[in-house]
């Protein structure tokens, strides 16, 4: 097992040191999930898997990476775009809600899963919810998040770059220019950040506890340096590997009837977030590309991840991509409660 681990993670890393060199976006991220994809695919008899833990790690450095992008003006920044974050986050939900009801009405899936299957950037909350709630069905409210992320991290980079014409830097660019205290400091933040998320139980706490205490510390200290590319890009590569690893075709199967909602689905939040990237490009100036990755059904690493690759504004992506997740993790769970309430509890107010 350790060996197959270690040559997969070996594969990844070249495939992703090539995609590098064809300067595609998150080269070392889509290496990692295009092996692991492979891998299960083909090889569906062999020992392959990618521990939770090695992931986490890796979301930890990447955690840091991120919120080292966060500076005083981007606080002051989003203080003054608080409106266009708000409506950002009100028109994807929105767009995603109704997308639920007509895939559940289409489909004869029940609602809730579809619901659940459909909200961008919930998916460890609604995975967590599926599997402790009888009323829904897991496989498919897994099966729509694992296919609507692996379809936006694939498909949204390339669109950013064939469409706006975005340019991708390889990592040493990336990482010119960028001064502070020296990146090692990202080991106290990402372990004491990590800590505090899970104690007060922060959605995806690995990655958003780094993200909140390297974002502070750097507001505080005027700055703190980049992770270095030999550490990124292993970090980058266990992710992907991850993503990759959660695709089951046994799963897949038995909801198939799903797979083409969720992709019509899908395209159709990102035409929304294509839209409204246009609105807020123009209304706060800045560009198209960081806006549609701000604005993108995806993940916030996988988008944050893709900013940097491009050197866009990751703070500004980060801003709109966070303020959508606690969102999601604050108000989807009262909103489902509203929405189907239990029997007991229904039979106990009348």
């Amino acid at each position: 097992m350790l060996l197959n681990r270690i040559l997969l993670f070996i594969v990844a890393l070249s495939l992703g040191h090539m995609l590098l060199r064809l300067h595609l976006p998150i080269p070392f991220l889509l290496g990692g999930l295009l092996t692991a994809i492979v891998c299960k695919t083909l090889a569906q008899r062999a020992q392959v898997s990618w521990p939770k833990q090695l992931r986490e790690y890796a979301l930890m450095i990447a955690g840091y990476g991120i919120g080292s992008t966060f500076t005083a003006d981007t606080w002051h920044n989003f203080l003054q775009e608080l409106r266009g974050v708000t409506e950002a986050t009100v028109v994807i939900l929105g767009a995603s809600l109704i997308l639920a009801f007509v895939t559940a009405k289409l489909s004869h899936e029940g609602l809730k899963s579809c619901i659940m299957g459909m909200l961008p950037g919930g998916m460890t909350l609604t995975m967590l919810l599926a599997e402790e709630d009888e009323e829904v069905n897991p496989n498919v409210v897994m099966v729509m998040q694992i296919i609507r992320l692996l379809s936006v991290v694939i498909t949204v980079p390339f669109l950013v770059i064939w469409l706006l014409d975005a340019k991708v830097v390889d990592g040493a660019m990336a990482m010119q220019g960028r001064e502070g205290i020296h990146w090692l400091v990202f080991i106290p933040l990402a372990v004491l950040g990590s800590f505090i998320a899970v104690k007060i139980h922060l959605p995806t706490p690995k990655l958003l506890g780094p993200i909140l205490a390297t974002a502070a510390f750097s507001v505080y200290a005027n700055g703190v340096q980049p992770v270095p590319i030999y550490l990124m890009a292993p970090a980058q590569v266990s992710i992907g590997l991850f993503m990759g690893m959660q695709l089951d075709a046994r799963r897949i199967m038995a909801t198939k009837k799903m797979v083409p909602f969720i992709l019509v689905g899908t395209a159709v939040l990102i035409v929304i977030s294509i839209a409204m990237a246009n609105v807020l490009s123009a209304r706060y100036g800045f560009s198209l590309i960081t806006a549609f990755l701000a604005m993108a059904p995806g993940g916030i690493a996988e988008m944050s991840l893709a900013g940097m690759s491009m050197r866009e504004n990751v703070s500004v992506i980060l801003t709109y991509q966070l303020v959508r997740i606690l969102a999601i993790n604050l108000g989807i769970p009262p909103l489902l409660k509203w929405m189907f309430p239990k029997k007991g509890s229904q039979s106990s107010g009348q």
